[in-house]
């Protein structure tokens, strides 16, 4: 059974934790999530439901899985009370992926807050073969100083920004896109935040014309889409973010106004 190794607090309420999980990690591809059981005990229904974690990174040689969280609601508050040794019960890898064979492009990826987690692994997939520029984008310094410390670590292009201008530029992470950055020398986007942020970066690719691909964050129930409790709207209709997503074409996807 799948144990936890560490789970560490960083800051803002922000949780970095390890686990052993071998045929997770064997399977696990960038964007895809471990949905986990957060129960107040190991014989416990309650929380009922399992909470979706994106996978951070995954060592498939060692076997390791790789999880940053935000202690927000009960199930997560629960979850960063373990310690080492527990045992977690895990399904996964659940949904789909991001396109991580690009070659030879030159790679935008934004990231806001806790939705720059997923993000990490598939830019470790993508540098040996492309020209990655990252913008990773928070409230303030604590949002975003461990994220900074792991990317800068990889051989790209780093910018940050703040809301509060405590750390990179002051606003947030699509106005630094728009006022410091060429768009015509990039070829493709991936993206993962929240959902304003998500829509000014559809409108501002669309505008300039930039394929993309973004991760959507949404509540789920069980993960494998039978409940139909994540539905999204895009242009082929509704989908499951757990199912058909949470990687979507940047195209395909729409924002509700």
């Amino acid at each position: 059974m799948p144990e936890i190794i560490s789970n560490d607090y960083i800051s803002s309420d922000y949780y970095y934790m390890k686990v052993d999980a071998p045929e997770v990690a064997v399977q696990g591809l960038p964007g895809q999530f471990a949905h986990i059981k957060v129960n107040s005990d190991q014989k416990s229904y309650d929380p009922l439901l399992r909470r979706p974690f994106s996978f951070f990174d995954i060592n498939k040689e060692k076997g390791i899985i790789e999880i940053v969280y935000c202690a927000v609601g009960r199930g997560t508050r629960i979850l960063s009370t373990r310690k080492k040794g527990f045992n977690l019960d895990i399904l996964g890898p659940l949904g789909n992926n991001f396109n991580y064979n690009l070659k030879g492009k030159n790679i935008l990826i934004v990231g806001g807050g806790m939705g720059i987690a997923p993000l990490y692994y598939l830019t470790k997939k993508l540098v040996p073969k492309n020209q990655v520029k990252v913008l990773l984008g928070g409230y303030n310094k604590d949002d975003i100083n461990f994220f900074i410390k792991h990317f800068t670590n990889l051989k790209l292009s780093i910018e940050y920004a703040t809301i509060d201008g405590s750390k990179g530029y002051q606003g947030t992470v699509t106005d630094l896109w728009e006022n410091e950055v060429n768009s015509k020398e990039i070829d493709f986007i991936f993206s993962c935040g929240p959902v304003a942020m998500l829509k000014k970066i559809k409108k501002i690719a669309g505008e300039q014309n930039i394929p993309g691909q973004v991760s959507l964050e949404e509540r789920m129930g069980c993960g494998i889409g039978v409940c139909l409790s994540c539905i999204c709207k895009t242009e082929n209709g509704n989908a499951r973010v757990c199912k058909e997503g949470p990687v979507f074409s940047l195209k395909e996807v729409i924002f509700d106004e």
